[in-house]
């Protein structure tokens, strides 16, 4: 058997060194380009929807912050509640130790004018029955104090949860961005000006080889909101952003289409769902173009191929080729 084991162990070992002087060898120009743009596609749809979960995230840390708000109002108008309560208590509770030497029987009895006391024992009854009542609403009331209380806890737990994923959420997404600059480096000069000139996913600006969008042809709001965008072209990335000197995706479209007076949630995929769907070949100036799944991406069309959006924190607001390297998921009309 150890006859045969050297020329099996030979011939792997002959097709190892093969396959290492293989993979050791450059790819070539294409490949590595190609692999450059679907590196960068994939890189930035991650960053995209991790971006759209940090507004769900902060849509949620905005409601938990509204009721905490609200919590903590009435827990100021409950202490309240219980202070008076509390007062009236220590009253009461002055006057059964003042009586608590007087029988009401031997009152009856030893009185000169029984009718008199017997007034004065019904009356002690009532009392009774009042002090009784100003317990209970005081138990009651420091009852309702302790749940509050607690319910203001749970809620700012909540609140801090919430942050913690944001802040994760964050960090997962400036990964994938320093990642997608990394990929951009180990490019040679060449094929870096090939990635920009193809204004992949990356989020490469527009070079001086493209010119600004032609003039509007359906009406003015797709007029303004396209002036809107192509002025803010430059401003950094930030996540939950909405300006007015820095913007993320959704932040970014709603700011915009606020200016003609239509009001968008801060979310890529609540904005999916407004307005009427449009094929990519019927696109008009004006309209919402989405990218990746979920969808993960917004901007704006503004005609002649091209569209402006907050693309990541490496290239802040682009106004770029619609042939990215993203991909399209679909467009919507508002106008």
């Amino acid at each position: 058997m150890a006859h045969w084991k050297r020329p099996g162990i030979a011939l792997v070992s002959v097709l190892l060194t093969a396959s290492l002087a293989w993979l050791g060898q450059p790819l070539a120009h294409g490949d590595a380009l190609s692999d450059a743009k679907a590196r960068l596609s994939e890189l930035q749809g991650e960053a995209s929807q991790a971006d759209e979960q940090y507004n769900q995230v902060q849509a949620s840390l905005d409601a938990a912050q509204t009721k905490l708000q609200q919590t903590q109002s009435d827990i100021a108008a409950q202490q309240k509640q219980v202070e008076a309560l509390r007062q009236q208590v220590a009253v009461v509770s002055l006057q059964q130790f003042q009586d608590r030497g007087i029988s009401s029987t031997l009152a009856l009895f030893t009185a000169s004018n029984q009718d008199d006391a017997l007034n004065k024992l019904v009356m002690s009854s009532m009392v009774a029955d009042a002090t009784t009542a100003i317990l209970q609403n005081y138990q009651m009331s420091q009852a309702t104090l302790v749940s509050l209380q607690t319910e203001q806890q749970a809620t700012v737990t909540a609140i801090q949860a919430d942050q913690q994923k944001q802040q994760d959420l964050k960090n997962q997404a400036s990964q994938n961005v320093a990642a997608a600059q990394q990929v951009v480096n180990r490019l040679s000069a060449q094929q870096q000006a090939a990635i920009a000139s193809s204004n992949a996913a990356s989020g490469a600006p527009a070079t001086k080889a493209y010119t600004p969008p032609p003039p509007v042809q359906n009406g003015a709001e797709a007029q303004a909101i396209v002036d809107w965008a192509m002025a803010r072209v430059g401003l950094p990335y930030v996540y939950g952003g909405a300006g007015p000197n820095s913007y993320d995706c959704s932040g970014f479209t709603m700011q915009a289409f606020a200016t003609v007076g239509i009001k968008l949630a801060h979310s890529a995929g609540a904005q999916f769902h407004v307005g009427v769907p449009v094929a990519k070949a019927d696109l008009q100036p004006g309209d919402l173009v989405f990218f990746y799944s979920g969808p993960g991406h917004v901007g704006i069309y503004v005609g002649g191929g091209m569209l402006v959006d907050a693309r990541n924190e490496r290239v802040g607001v682009v106004y770029t080729s619609m042939d990215n390297g993203m991909p399209f998921v679909g467009a919507r009309r508002l106008l």
